[in-house]
């Protein structure tokens, strides 16, 4: 169970620092039953619940990555290869399960690969499409807050220290293409 003053991911919301671990007091809501009063990182005034019963139930809600955890999967970064999904709706559920699931390594390999195909796109004189970027905005948002959390730092700090490294991983792999 997590306490007041804990920092969890919370699905697609991004980073959250528990507020309280109270009850409702809400007509048709058992007056027993726990929730975490949660506001997002981002967002100070804002508040939401949930019941602490469904603490990490279908990966909704985890712990913030540890700093070791952070530098480990930004190490990962040029091992963070996946094949382009072709079709719009496959790649949708891809993205759409990683946000929900506050899965960073998918994250961060989403990120790699829209990073990458967007410059690519850029050169040919063409935008990435609508849906992939607002997939790679929301993952950016999610993932660099929650580095910036744990590392003590600000985002843009880690948006552009993690954007050279994969600069840094694509540019080593055109050197080294085995």
């Amino acid at each position: 169970m997590y306490q007041k003053g804990d920092y969890v991911i919370y699905g697609c919301k991004g980073v959250c620092r528990i507020v309280e671990v109270t009850t409702l007091n809400m007509d048709g809501i058992p007056k027993d039953r726990l929730y975490y009063e949660m506001q997002l990182v981002s967002d100070p005034g804002s508040r939401i619940f949930t019941p602490v019963e469904h603490e990490g139930s279908k990966g909704v809600m985890r712990p913030l990555l540890s700093k070791e955890e952070v530098r480990e999967l930004v190490s990962k970064i040029p091992e963070m290869e996946e094949e382009w999904i072709r079709d719009d709706r496959a790649r949708e559920a891809r993205y759409r399960d990683a946000l929900n699931h506050g899965d960073a390594q998918a994250m961060l390999t989403m990120i790699r690969q829209l990073l990458l195909r967007r410059k690519a796109r850029i050169e040919q004189g063409k935008k990435l499409p609508v849906m992939d970027s607002r997939y790679l905005k929301s993952a950016q948002d999610n993932l660099f807050e929650e580095f910036a959390v744990v590392l003590g730092t600000d985002r843009e700090k880690v948006e552009s220290y993690v954007a050279e490294k994969i600069r840094q991983s694509a540019a080593e792999k055109k050197k080294n293409p085995v």
